[in-house]
């Protein structure tokens, strides 16, 4: 059974529709990311799983209750926001164990499920402090403690770790998710970053327009995107527009030149058809013609970007081509304004609609 399931919900603010005929389960002890662009809908999708918002139609169910209706005190459902939303007027200790306090658990109760709950995310001993004794990164954990302390069914992240330096929130992400599978609780998180959320995440959503375009593994949403929204919205994408010469060997013409896929394409002759390369599926040529497609040109310029050489060229065509390579001691890559040759394996393309 599922832990989280949310069927066909909508939500309106007046003539505004901002989520439309939301579909999507979570099962047990799953961390699921909604990832989009500012405005898709991700907060309000969240929101209305925590009992901040109503659905304009549709429900929510938590382990098979309907909670549609309920508030969010009766759902038992820890969370974590952006802003860290910690108690000034108290301790860290205090902060940990309120929603314990509210509850009603004695007090050597509370005590001793604090201590574990700072142990847990690293802050054993600094149960008297002050969060503005804290650094950003602490505090996080401090809110992610008190969030976890009392056993929510599920947990909800709303963009948490946006607010912090970029090294602290790589750290920070990682024991996050540790922690996530220590415990076995059902997640739902919303960032607008990419990284993290294919980092994080045993299933990814993409939304846009209030709607997800793919629900998937990460692996799956990088390497076969059901929409051209998905393949241009995760990572970098090199767009090639083309026309289908055959549809039953996968023959398409294009500026940058012929491309052979092996395959059929779901298209007629003489139809347009879009086709999407990530930069480390073309390699450079350096010997003899490739068996696959080639697209000859210069190259305009080079990008350090540590691991990786990141190459920008054009063919005789016009079309920008971007490449990367792996940063290797000896690596034998060309120079800005020198020729560049191009391949790529027919399987590393992805047709786009």
């Amino acid at each position: 059974m599922s832990k989280v399931a949310i069927r066909s919900v909508q939500k309106s603010f007046g003539a505004n529709t901002v989520v439309r005929d939301f579909d999507l389960t979570i099962g047990e002890g799953e961390f699921i990311s909604l990832l989009g662009p500012s405005g898709c809908g991700k907060t309000t999708v969240l929101r209305m799983v925590a009992g901040f918002e109503t659905p304009t139609r549709g429900t929510i169910e938590i382990d098979g209750q309907d909670v549609t209706a309920q508030r969010p005190n009766q759902r038992k459902i820890g969370m974590m926001f952006q802003s860290y939303a910690l108690f000034p007027n108290l301790t860290v200790a205090g902060n940990v164990g309120f929603g314990l306090k509210v509850a009603g658990l004695p007090r050597e109760k509370i005590a001793a499920r604090v201590d574990e709950m700072l142990a847990t995310v690293g802050l054993k001993g600094f149960g008297a402090r002050y969060p503005y004794q804290l650094s950003g990164g602490q505090q996080q954990r401090v809110a992610l403690a008190r969030a976890i302390a009392p056993q929510p069914r599920v947990l909800l992240l709303d963009e948490p770790l946006s607010a912090l330096d970029a090294k602290i929130r790589v750290s920070l992400r990682a024991e996050i998710r540790a922690i996530q599978r220590q415990l076995g609780i059902s997640t739902l998180f919303v960032t607008h970053d990419q990284e993290e959320a294919m980092a994080m995440s045993d299933r990814v959503v993409v939304m846009t327009g209030g709607k997800a375009d793919q629900v998937g593994t990460p692996a799956e949403i990088y390497s076969r995107p059901a929409t051209r929204f998905v393949a241009e919205f995760i990572g970098a994408l090199n767009v090639l527009q083309g026309v289908v010469t055959d549809p039953a060997n996968g023959q398409i013409d294009t500026a940058a030149g012929p491309v052979q896929l092996g395959r059929p394409v779901p298209r007629d002759r003489g139809a347009a058809l879009a086709l999407g390369i990530r930069p480390e599926g073309l390699r450079l040529v350096n010997g003899a013609d490739p068996e696959g497609p080639l697209f000859i040109g210069r190259l305009v310029s080079r990008d350090f970007l540590g691991p990786i050489i990141r190459l920008r060229a054009q063919t005789e065509g016009g079309t920008p081509l971007v490449v990367d390579c792996f940063n290797r001691d000896g690596a034998d890559l060309p120079q800005p304004g020198a020729p560049i040759r191009l391949t790529v394996r027919p399987e590393e393309v992805v047709l786009l609609d």
